[in-house]
C-alpha cells in the first residue's frame, strides 16, 4: 500500500506551475470570448489540467536530478512529493470524466455511457474522449495496486516502468481531443512543453540512466550477517565516489540469482580517502532476502551518492540529537565516526581544495557538534549496529581522543520491548542541557516519525530544527 508521509514538504514550485497554469487557462478562455455553456465543465478542465502538470512532476522528480534534491531538501523530499503528487493526480483524473458528464443527470444510464468508450464516428473529438478512457484504465491498472495492496518493491519497481504507456497515451488524447490546450497557443505551450519534460525524464530514468547516471563500480569486500540484517562493505573497481556521512545509493548486483534492479540503501560508514563504504541492508523483501547469495569479490554498481540528511550536521551550527529506529539507524552511523572521530588527521595524502570543501569534518580545525545518539530497537537482538556504534567510540579512545562523553556525546541503546515506545519527553531528561537549541534528526518508521516530531515540537523545539530522513518508497 502506498505510504505517504504528512510532514510538511516545499511545495511553492509544484503549487505556482498549478496556479500559472489555471491563470493561463482562464487568461485564454477571457482574451478568446471563449466560455462554456456547461458549468461543470470549468470543474472538468481544472481538474484534467491539474492533474497532467502534477503527473509530469512525478516523471520529472522521478530523474533524480540534484537541483530537486537541493530545493526539497534530498531525495527522500523529492519521493515523498512524488507520491503525494502521484495519489492527487490520479483522484483528480478520475473526477475529470464525471464532471463532463454531470450534465447528463438525472439520466443515470446516460450519464454512465459518458464515462465509457463511445462509438466513434470520425469525429477527433470522440476518438480523442476514447483514448482518455483508455489512459484511465491503463493509470488504474497501475495505481491500484500501489494504492490498497502492499506490493513487493521489485513488483512495484516493474510496475512504474509502464507509466511511460499513460503518459504517452494522455498526451495523445490532449492532442487529438482538439479543445482548449490546441486552441489556446500559449496553454498549449505549456502543457505540451510540460508533457516533453516529462517524457524526457521517463525516458532518462528509464534507459539512460544505467549509462548516464552518477555511477561506480565496486566490488563486496567483506559480508556480516547479524539476525535478518547484512552488513556489506565495499571497495572500488576504479574510479571512486565521494561520498557524505548519511547519504544512500542504489545499489546494482551483477550476479546471478539475483535481480538488478536497482534498490536504495544508506551508507552506514563515515567518509575515508580508501573510499570504502558499508551498506546496511533489512533482509525482508524477495530481492533482500536474495543479497545473501553475495560472496568477497562480487561486482556491483553503485548510483549517486544522494541524500543531504548530515548537511545541518557538517555545518556543525548547534549540538545535535540523533534518533534512529531499526534499519533506520544506518544514516547515523557515518555522523556518529565523524563526531567521535572530530579533529582527526585522516591517512594518506592531504585532499585537494576541492575534496576538503565537499568535506567539511576532514578539514583542519573543524569540529564535531556534541551529539546524543538514541538507538531505537524492539528487542536487544536486533540491534545489529550497536558493537559498530560502541567500536567507533574505543577506536577513537585507541587513537588518543578523551572519552566521548567528556566530549559532550552520549550514546544509548533503547529496547522498547523493556521501555515501553520512545517518547520525546525521555529524550529531554537524557540530553545534557535538554533538547532546547539543538538540532533533532530522525529517522526510521513513518508512524514513529510523526509522532516524535509532534512530541519535539510540543516540547518547543522549532520545525526548522527538526530533520527528517523518511526514505518510505512504498
Amino acid at each position: 500500500m502506498l505510504s505517504t508521509s504528512r510532514l510538511a514538504l516545499r511545495s511553492s514550485p509544484v503549487n505556482l506551475s498549478l496556479a500559472v497554469t489555471l491563470a493561463v487557462w482562464l487568461g485564454s478562455k477571457w482574451y478568446f470570448a471563449d466560455w462554456f455553456d456547461n458549468p461543470y465543465k470549468y470543474a472538468a478542465k481544472a481538474a484534467s489540467l491539474s492533474a497532467t502538470v502534477m503527473m509530469c512532476w512525478c516523471f520529472v522528480l522521478s530523474a533524480r536530478g540534484a537541483v530537486f534534491e537541493d530545493w526539497f531538501g534530498g531525495l527522500d523530499k523529492v519521493y515523498q512529493m512524488h507520491k503525494r503528487l502521484g495519489k492527487t493526480a490520479f483522484w483528480l483524473i478520475a473526477l475529470h470524466p464525471v464532471f463532463l458528464a454531470m450534465d447528463r443527470l438525472p439520466d443515470a444510464g446516460a450519464f454512465l455511457r459518458m464515462l465509457w468508450l463511445q462509438q466513434w464516428r470520425g469525429d477527433s473529438y470522440l476518438l480523442g474522449h476514447n483514448l482518455g478512457v483508455a489512459a484511465f484504465a491503463v493509470l488504474l491498472c497501475l495505481m491500484l495496486p500501489t494504492l490498497w495492496v502492499r506490493v513487493p518493491y521489485h513488483r512495484w519497481k516493474r510496475g512504474h516502468e509502464w507509466f511511460g504507456l499513460f503518459l504517452a497515451v494522455a498526451a495523445l488524447h490532449v492532442f487529438v481531443v482538439n479543445r482548449d490546450v490546441r486552441a489556446y497557443p500559449v496553454l498549449g505551450v505549456l502543457i505540451f512543453g510540460c508533457l516533453a519534460a516529462a517524457a524526457a525524464a521517463y525516458v532518462y530514468i528509464r534507459f539512460l540512466y544505467r549509462f548516464l547516471g552518477p555511477r561506480h563500480g565496486y566490488r563486496v569486500d567483506c559480508i556480516e550477517r547479524h539476525g535478518d540484517v547484512l552488513e556489506v562493505t565495499f571497495v572500488p573497481r576504479g574510479k571512486a565516489m565521494s561520498f557524505k556521512p548519511s547519504q544512500f545509493v542504489y545499489l546494482v548486483v551483477e550476479r546471478a540469482g539475483i535481480s538488478p534492479e536497482p534498490h536504495p540503501y544508506s551508507i552506514a560508514c563515515g567518509y575515508n580517502l580508501e573510499s570504502r563504504f558499508k551498506l546496511g541492508i533489512r533482509m525482508v523483501g524477495d530481492h533482500t532476502r536474495s543479497l545473501a547469495a553475495l560472496a568477497p569479490g562480487d561486482p556491483v554498481t553503485v548510483y549517486g551518492p544522494y541524500g543531504r540528511f548530515s548537511d545541518r550536521f557538517l555545518a556543525a551550527e548547534r549540538d545535535c540529537v540523533f534518533i534512529g529506529a531499526g534499519i533506520g539507524i544506518t544514516p547515523f552511523l557515518g555522523m556518529w565516526h565523524v563526531a567521535v572521530h572530530s579533529g582527526e588527521r585522516l591517512p594518506g595524502p592531504l585532499p585537494d581544495a576541492a575534496e576538503q570543501a565537499a568535506h567539511p569534518e576532514i578539514r583542519a580545525g573543524w569540529r564535531a557538534p556534541a551529539v546524543s545518539l538514541f538507538y531505537v530497537v524492539s528487542t536487544q537482538e536486533q540491534a545489529s549496529f550497536d558493537n559498530d556504534i560502541r567500536n567507533e567510540v574505543i577506536l577513537s579512545q585507541f587513537r588518543g581522543f578523551p572519552a566521548f562523553e567528556a566530549r559532550g556525546h552520549h550514546y544509548e541503546l533503547y529496547v522498547s520491548s523493556r521501555q515501553g515506545r520512545m517518547e520525546a519527553a525521555y529524550v529531554e531528561t537524557r540530553v545534557r542541557g535538554g533538547v532546547a537549541g539543538k538540532n533533532v534528526f530522525l529517522c526510521g518508521p513513518t508512524t514513529m516519525i510523526e509522532s516524535l516530531r509532534a512530541q519535539f515540537l510540543a516540547l518547543g523545539v522549532p520545525p526548522d530544527r527538526i530533520i527528517v530522513e523518511d526514505f518510505n518508497l512504498l
